[in-house]
């Protein structure tokens, strides 16, 4: 119940007592409802909560990935996570099934699908891929004549025949002739620049391809249900990442998309422009040659020069790292509501097979420890990109709905520019709700160009201490 306290005119108090009188007069009447304070304080911890972008944690570049992004966005507007992203995507693609993980019943190879969630131009996800090309031109170069070069399909996914005949097997006719001599080599990298259009061809009636691709995730033979389709692509061994913007997604993505297991088998990631450089620098080629002797002894050393030999090496847990996983199990595998938690549903076969890769890094079949940290890293960002995305951002999806609510707020920020998040819950408070004016701000703060901006002020009383959170019309 909040404490009425008695009404003061400090103009009066001013006029008759002077000014420190006044400051004290002013301390007591603060102390007095100082117990309401935290309510207000409840109120201001939501401004923390308005656009936070996930950070991804320094243990997820782990062993030469460290190196590299560091070099990769010395000299360049690159996002960090999409760098090591495209380097995990290229190095899984590199070493086919010869490794693997015995989960259960199940076999875990490392084939991984990204998908690079920023926007358009400004988030840098094409930058990101030319110094990892680079490096990995470099790593065939190393690996010899012997060693198969890697087979790329950049775009244009629109049928799942399409994906399925680039890896096909041979075909014979009906008289047990050779028609095609078909692909041997089973892997492939695949980056789809305009993912947003392989999810509108993917939820065409009647199109294959998200049947597809989730049938290519889990590595088993692509055999299209088309009664005169006469080719397979057996142990198929494909690495994607696509790139899109959020209102993209926010658009396309459907509950079917997320529950049917096409959406959910790829590690959403939250890409975005660290920062300007005007001037970017190539990356010198001493520095190219350097990191890929790295990436080529841990291929070589998980090939052993021959990708036509699945299940080669077998990745297991040490006695610890067993222990440490059934430790983080459980949240790893806790359930989320609504859409974030249909996307999420692989985090943990994710988990294992990222810590299977870095442990491949490190010329490793055992997974220790630093491993699992370093996947957890990856899975843990993956998560928090996801809400991201699906909460604080679909709110600038919703702007529409929301536009009168949004118009009223931008009216009355405009009017008491400086205002606090108190001020604007006191002021429509019985018209709108928490949520909704959490959501409003977010449309404001969210708008291309931003229609507001937050800062955080120190505490008037120069303590120490969480200050408050104003709002300013841009």
């Amino acid at each position: 119940m909040t404490r009425q306290v008695k009404s003061v005119d400090f103009n009066d108090v001013l006029v008759e007592k002077g000014i420190d009188a006044t400051k004290d007069i002013i301390l007591d009447q603060v102390a007095e409802v100082g117990h309401d304070a935290q309510i207000d304080q409840e109120i201001e911890k939501q401004n923390a909560l308005l656009n936070p972008p996930p950070v991804l944690a320094a243990a997820a570049y782990h062993g030469f990935l460290k190196d590299i992004v560091e070099v990769a966005t010395a000299h360049s507007e690159a996002s960090q996570v999409a760098v090591a992203s495209n380097v995990i995507a290229l190095f899984c693609a590199s070493i086919g099934r010869v490794a693997y993980q015995d989960i259960g019943d199940g076999l875990c190879h490392a084939r991984p699908f990204f998908l690079h969630v920023g926007k358009t131009g400004k988030a840098r996800k094409g930058t990101a891929e030319h110094t990892p090309r680079r490096i990995f031109q470099e790593v065939g170069q190393l690996l010899g004549d012997g060693f198969p070069s890697l087979k790329r399909h950049d775009g244009g996914l629109s049928t799942g025949e399409g994906l399925g005949w680039v890896i096909r097997d041979p075909i014979e006719g009906k008289g047990g002739d050779n028609i095609d001599d078909g692909v041997s080599d089973k892997r492939l990298m695949v980056v789809e620049a305009e993912f947003a259009g392989a999810m509108a061809a993917a939820s065409r009636e009647k199109n294959n391809l998200s049947a597809i691709i989730r049938t290519t995730w889990d590595g088993r033979t692509i055999s299209p249900l088309v009664k005169n389709a006469k080719w397979s692509a057996t142990d198929p061994h494909v690495v994607l990442t696509g790139h899109i913007t959020a209102p993209e997604l926010i658009e396309k993505m459907t509950a079917v998309d997320a529950q049917s297991g096409f959406m959910n088998r790829f590690i959403i990631l939250h890409v975005a422009r660290p920062k300007l450089v005007p001037l970017p620098k190539r990356t010198p080629n001493e520095e190219i040659k350097r990191l890929a002797v790295k990436i080529a002894e841990a291929v070589e050393y998980a090939t052993n020069g021959d990708v036509t030999k699945p299940g080669r090496l077998e990745v297991r847990l040490s006695p610890d790292a067993a222990r440490y996983w059934t430790h983080h199990y459980p949240e790893i595998t806790k359930d989320h509501d609504g859409i974030v938690g249909a996307l999420l549903v692989r985090s943990e076969i994710y988990t294992r097979m990222l810590a299977m890769i870095f442990a491949l890094f490190d010329q490793k079949s055992t997974i220790e420890r630093v491993h699992i940290d370093a996947a957890l890293a990856w899975v843990n960002y993956w998560q928090a990109s996801v809400r991201y995305i699906f909460q604080t951002l679909a709110a600038k999806a919703e702007s529409e709905k929301l536009n009168e609510t949004s118009k009223t707020l931008l009216e009355f920020i405009t009017k008491n520019d400086g205002c606090t998040r108190t001020a604007i819950t006191s002021s429509f408070r019985n018209k709108l709700s928490a949520a909704e004016i959490t959501t409003a701000l977010n449309v404001l703060l969210n708008s291309a160009p931003p229609l507001i901006k937050q800062e955080t002020k120190p505490r008037p009383d120069g303590k120490a201490g969480k200050g408050t959170t104003v709002f300013y019309t841009v």
